[in-house]
């Protein structure tokens, strides 16, 4: 009986336990902030075009150098820009040196002369371009990629002229231009090749000429798909005078007076040496 009694006991002591927790109640899930579905921001009131921190980016690059140095035996570099892509997808590479003013002077034949007859400087000129794509440039701009991805010469249709002048004169100038800045290697005629391997990795050698002006130029990798863009990545990639020449470009710079007595002291003393050595023999 007293056994009967120690069981009533501890089954009503479970019981009355139960009864005073209650009932487990889960609490609700926080509401989602505006702008942080999937795809959206992490960051409140951004716009949901905005990628989250923790998607994948649809495009990764990177360089082999990260600035070109320019020495006295500096003949022209050339710059691996590797990375990968979320296929399906085409990629179109830019390089876009810094903008400056530059001046064109036209020159004719005057009684056996070449004189200069007539001069134009446009404003916002890129001190470098060349374009690499992994398919042919115009099909894929002609599927309506936009106006960001700019051929050479819409580039140059977008420079500013400085002044007033005849559109057909401008139209000469400009052409003048562009043959002056291939010439010295700067504005490439052929589009570049990209290489894609595996479908999702590429890579590409951007080359640079001997006579690179010197600022930090703009290495802008572009995904295409389906005629749009759908993703961009742009390096900055340095390029400036090293050792030696980076001091005398800068002695020249600060005192041109003095760099020019200089120059004139060390021609003399070279003239003088090589007439010293000529008697001698």
């Amino acid at each position: 009986m007293s056994r009967l009694i120690m069981v009533l006991a501890a089954c009503c002591g479970l019981t009355a336990t139960a009864f005073a927790q209650g009932p487990r109640i889960e609490a609700p899930a926080p509401a989602p902030l505006p702008g942080t579905g999937l795809g959206g921001s992490s960051v409140p009131g951004s716009p949901p075009s905005v990628p989250a921190e923790s998607e994948t980016p649809e495009l990764i690059v990177d360089l082999s150098r990260a600035r070109v140095s320019i020495t006295s035996a500096f003949h022209g570099a050339s710059i691996l820009m590797f990375g990968m892509f979320d296929p399906p997808g085409e990629i179109v590479v830019v390089v876009a040196g810094p903008p400056a003013r530059e001046t064109v002077m036209r020159k004719e034949r005057f009684l056996g002369l070449w004189l200069n007859t007539g001069r134009q400087s446009f404003l916002d000129v890129p001190a470098y371009y060349a374009i690499a794509a992994s398919q042919p440039l115009q099909r894929l701009l002609a599927r309506g990629a936009g106006g960001e991805i700019l051929s050479l010469e819409d580039r140059l249709s977008t420079v500013k002229p400085d002044g007033s002048r005849d559109p057909a004169e401008l139209a000469k100038f400009r052409a003048g231009l562009v043959d002056v800045k291939r010439l010295e290697g700067l504005y490439p005629a052929a589009v570049g090749q990209v290489t894609v391997q595996a479908s999702r990795l590429f890579r590409v050698d951007l080359p640079f000429p001997s006579r690179l002006p010197e600022g930090v130029y703009d290495v802008r990798a572009y995904l295409l798909r389906d005629g749009n863009i759908v993703a961009a990545v742009s390096r900055p990639l340095p390029v400036g005078k090293v050792g030696f020449s980076a001091q005398l470009a800068g002695w020249a710079s600060r005192d041109g007076a003095l760099y020019g007595l200089g120059a004139i002291v060390m021609a003399l003393f070279a003239g003088w040496l090589g007439g010293a050595i000529v008697r001698r023999l």
